[in-house]
């Protein structure tokens, strides 16, 4: 009866402590560190959850399982075009992340490829020697990616915004001028509210409490239990997907790592290049095969 059977079955089935629903129906892991590995890309991901709705490029609507990688692949720039190029306005890149050169990096050019080539690390289009000839996505990993559409929309505050009202912001089509609302495609980053649901809070400031503070403001007093308490959070300064509103467009929202909190960072800033960690949405009728328990020791494991 060891027969495989589709992943986000497995998972919607599974019942963990671990894995608890959002007020939107969506599944998330949550905690310090859950069993939710998996082995992708011949390498240690992470599920986020099942999300539910996610729009496929022919307009349709599915639930489909959202990875991340369980490290960064280094640190680089979100965007770096020089002013006039694309969407920039400004010699410090811009934010709309459907011609960002971290989206093209990870879509098209050398993460994509697993070759080496040259990555986003300076201002005006600098570049930096990268290889990932041994880490970049295989090709059986691609054939199990689920192209999909993703929302880029922002928020213009930053001081007063919950993990739900980053989650309603995020899916808003609230963006700069001239900006996409959404990007269809393979490889995305994670949005702040995926940092956020992923708490499970602690004795003293349970989940609820950790869901119902401002992300900016998770970095004091008893509310350091939810960062303490959240596997998305992992001691490295990391981008997210979504824009920060104000002129001239080219702010970012990030997990910081020294405050734990989400705060704007610019797409641009060095030496201060911010983790990636690379996130996508797998197709559905990806299989699981019997055996692994979900921890780093003995993840998950894939069949196409």
């Amino acid at each position: 009866a060891n027969e495989p059977e589709t992943f986000i079955k497995y998972l919607n089935n599974l019942e963990s402590e671990e894995l608890v629903e959002d007020e939107y129906g969506n599944l998330r892991y949550i905690g310090a560190n859950p069993n939710n590995y998996v082995q992708f890309n011949n390498e240690l991901w992470r599920i986020i959850g099942v999300m539910k709705d996610i729009e496929n490029p022919d307009g349709s609507k599915e639930d489909k399982i959202k990875l991340i990688r369980s490290e960064s692949i280094g640190d680089y720039n979100w965007d770096n075009k020089p002013s006039g190029v694309g969407s920039s306005t400004s010699s410090y890149g811009s934010n709309d992340w459907s011609d960002s050169i971290l989206q093209k990096m990870l879509n098209e050019g050398a993460y994509y490829n697993r070759t080496s080539g040259d990555c986003p690390y300076g201002q005006n289009g600098a570049t930096t020697p990268c290889d990932f000839s041994s880490i970049g996505l295989t090709e059986e990993s691609k054939g199990m990616i689920s192209d999909s559409v993703w929302n880029l929309g922002g928020s213009s505050t930053y001081n007063d915004v919950t993990t739900k009202a980053f989650y309603e912001r995020e899916r808003g089509s609230t963006v700069p001028s001239g900006h996409a609302t959404t990007w269809t495609g393979h490889v995305g980053l994670m949005y702040p509210s995926d940092y956020g649901y992923a708490t499970s809070g602690g004795n003293i400031t349970n989940r609820n409490t950790c869901l119902s503070r401002v992300l900016y403001n998770w970095d004091g007093g008893n509310y350091r239990y939810c960062p303490e308490n959240d596997w998305v959070y992992n001691n490295s300064s990391q981008w997210t997907i979504t824009p920060y509103l104000s002129s001239p467009n080219n702010f970012i929202f990030y997990v910081a790592s020294n405050a734990k909190n989400v705060t704007p960072f610019l797409a641009f800033n060095i030496p201060n290049a911010l983790a990636t960690r690379p996130s996508l949405y797998l197709k559905s009728n990806i299989e699981i095969e019997i055996g692994g328990v979900g921890s780093s020791a003995s993840p998950f494991v894939l069949k196409k």
